[in-house]
């Protein structure tokens, strides 16, 4: 299976290039389902279909989908809704107020990613491309299953005991509602899901990650940032989309912008290579409709298969040389002294700018008693010694 993730800058055409990649992969025959995870769902429009919160077939080999959090709520997650709308209720918030609140930060993110797991247990499609939200919001969800397995594995499994015992004890006395087996379940279910999915992101042979700029340097200074954050997290970025490039023409009015586009485009290739880079133009007319998408497509592939792999380099690499392990770590755009280290057990915590990862060290890791990093021409080389090692000084 392969799934390929469109993310980017808002307004820079992420929906456009991922419905005229879903339509090119279903027209090569593969089995493909396009997903929108964007709370603001534009995919409807782009394809002058209306789609809903259920798959729905819209061209042979093609389904789609626009996750809607509240058919989820009431669909996958409806032991933790009814928990948590009684719950609220019992602080003295009114029946919709209480069903609105339940709706908790987070919960469309977790929805999308179960879509995932759901079709790699199922077997359902060859591709699946997701259309995601601007940048900051996808981080938020591709760092999901990362970030949540830390909370599993150090506070949820004392949470679950508290809570068994609460249940025949002070939960005979209070008036507030206390988790259900059938809550705990779900969580439990959550916890189970989210290790599959953190395999499935970060596996360079199904998942691959697109960033879609525009020639401009704000969009640019973005997409660096995104790559970055996304290598943090173990995500593979195999290539790189530039959209809505003006035409050759010969204009005055618009020769100050080629010349500016020129010069970005030279940043741009500097910037993100050895990423295959691949280009479309600014379309004379509003980019609406199957026909216009599959020009798109035209422009951006060409004869080539868009579930190809670009590149399987992973960003994280674990190997050993001699009594050392070593993990390397690629962080591009990255400066020395933004990066920062810490150790607890059998936690490494790396944090690059305003993003911070907490990685479970592999045991051979966690038995080290001595460790040093080197940060070189944007990757990070982190060093573990065992017994009788000196592992120096960082650098």
């Amino acid at each position: 299976m392969r799934i390929i993730i469109y993310t980017g800058k808002g307004g820079v055409g992420k929906t456009s290039v991922s419905a005229a990649t879903a339509l090119r992969c279903a027209k090569l025959g593969h089995r493909t389902l396009v997903m929108s995870t964007d709370s603001a769902h534009s995919l409807s429009d782009s394809l002058e279909i209306q789609l809903s919160g259920k798959v729905m077939n819209i061209a042979p080999n093609l389904d789609a989908i626009e996750v809607d959090i509240i058919y989820e709520m009431e669909n996958r997650w409806s032991e933790i809704e009814k928990f948590m709308t009684n719950f609220l209720t019992s602080q003295g918030f009114d029946g919709i107020s209480a069903k609105e609140f339940a709706i908790f930060p987070g919960m469309e993110l977790m929805s999308a990613l179960f879509y995932l797991w759901d079709v790699k247990d199922k077997g359902t499609y060859d591709v699946v491309v997701m259309d995601t939200a601007p940048t900051a919001e996808t981080l938020r969800l591709l760092s999901f299953p990362d970030v949540s397995d830390w909370y599993f594995e150090k506070l949820y499994k004392y949470a679950k005991r508290m809570m068994k015992v609460a249940r025949v004890t002070v939960g005979r006395m209070m008036d507030l509602p206390i988790p259900s087996n059938d809550l705990l379940d779900d969580i439990d279910e959550i916890r189970d899901r989210g290790v599959v999915i953190k395999d499935i992101l970060t596996d360079p042979g199904i998942t691959s990650i697109r960033l879609v700029v525009n020639p401009e340097r704000m969009v640019i200074n973005e997409t660096r940032r995104a790559y970055t954050y996304l290598c943090l997290y173990g995500l593979t970025v195999e290539s790189l989309v530039v959209n809505r490039l003006i035409p050759e023409m010969d204009s005055e009015y618009f020769k100050d912008k080629m010349k500016e586009q020129c010069e970005y485009m030279q940043l741009i290739e500097e910037s993100f290579l050895p990423l295959k880079v691949l280009k479309a133009e600014l379309m004379r007319t509003e980019l609406l409709g199957i026909d216009k998408l599959e020009q798109l497509a035209d422009m951006i592939f060409k004869d080539e298969d868009p579930a190809q792999h670009y590149s399987i380099e992973s960003p994280i690499k674990l190997y050993s040389e001699g009594n050392v392990d070593i993990m390397e770590l690629k962080l591009p755009f990255s400066e020395k002294d933004e990066l920062e280290l810490y150790r607890s057990n059998d936690v490494l915590i790396i944090q690059a700018g305003h993003m911070k990862r907490s990685t479970i060290l592999p045991y051979a890791m966690v038995r080290a008693k001595n460790m040093n990093a080197s940060f070189e021409n944007g990757v990070l080389k982190v060093r573990f010694y065992g017994d009788g090692e000196d592992g120096g000084t960082a650098d």
